[in-house]
């Protein structure tokens, strides 16, 4: 079967996006005022949707020939979906905060700058834009329905782990040998993306790393705002 190329910000990829963002905004919405039980129940659910989602892209790794290095779940965005997945069942603050912060930076980039090759009905898109969606789902609902929300003492903790981990996942990335690319520490995603603008590797950290801190702190700035706000 001819497969498409696929375009950035076609019309294919926006009603993509359009369909992903309405979802992450009205589910959540619609479960605010809902009982508590039904909203464990909804949170054990998104768990149960993303565990499954992580088995499958595993699957899914070797299906469309993949490196095999592919089939750990070391990117940041997968990190990101164990982690808010874990939160719902464990409740535990820590894992909110980093889904939150690796999830809506590394979902969201991905989502507008996708790191796929061919348009729909290609075997990887749906899979891309349905994980990435559901980290970004899962987060909002947390934030929407049970009013979960991350403070500045938050932004410092998670940039610490995730210094902590860009080591470890470096040298695993070396563990594994060529193949290996996980938070794209080694090299440029394959699909066009805005690290093409960025300075060859392993130079291209220099850029990525500030701009990372950077947008955790912009990813504060509207609970900050809503804080100032009450104050007044």
């Amino acid at each position: 079967m001819h497969q498409v190329p696929f375009q950035l910000f076609g019309i294919q990829h926006l009603v993509t996006l359009l369909l992903c963002f309405a979802l992450i905004v009205l589910l959540p919405i619609y479960f605010r005022n809902k009982s508590s039980e039904t909203k464990k129940m909804m949170g054990v659910s998104l768990s149960a949707l993303i565990v499954v989602h992580a088995f499958d892209s595993i699957l899914n790794t070797f299906t469309f020939n993949h490196a095999w290095q592919e089939a750990f779940p070391l990117h940041m965005c997968d990190l990101s979906a164990l982690s808010i997945a874990y939160y719902f069942i464990s409740r535990e603050k820590i894992f909110f905060n980093c889904a939150y912060f690796w999830g809506l930076g590394g979902a969201s980039m991905a989502l507008l700058t996708p790191d796929v090759d061919f348009a729909f009905p290609s075997g990887v898109f749906f899979p891309f834009f349905w994980g990435h969606t559901l980290i970004l789902l899962a987060v909002s609902y947390a934030i929407i329905a049970l009013n979960q929300r991350p403070f500045l003492r938050d932004v410092h903790r998670v940039i610490g782990i995730s210094v902590m981990l860009m080591v470890i996942i470096y040298f695993i990335n070396l563990l594994l040998g060529e193949g290996a690319n996980f938070w794209y520490l080694m090299d440029r995603p394959d699909a066009d993306s805005v690290m093409n603008y960025f300075p060859d590797p392993p130079f291209h950290m220099t850029v990525v790393i500030p701009i990372a801190i950077a947008f955790f702190y912009l990813l504060y700035i509207p609970f900050w705002i809503k804080d100032k706000v009450s104050k007044d």
